[in-house]
């Protein structure tokens, strides 16, 4: 099923060259999202980015 970018018309080129870089962006926010997932369950607290700490002492 795999053919060669020689064997397939100039004019399908454009498509193929966008569903590869969908499909890598699509795998891209799977992973990110598994490692957030990942690291909220591990850490028991969501991410403090932009969040100020107060010391209650």
């Amino acid at each position: 099923m795999m053919a060669n970018l020689s064997d397939c018309p100039a004019k399908t080129w454009p498509a193929m060259t966008f569903l590869s870089v969908a499909g890598f962006l699509v795998l891209l926010v799977l992973v990110l999202t598994v490692a957030a997932l990942a690291r909220y369950v591990l850490t028991g607290h969501r991410s403090t980015i932009g969040r100020v700490h107060h010391d209650q002492r």
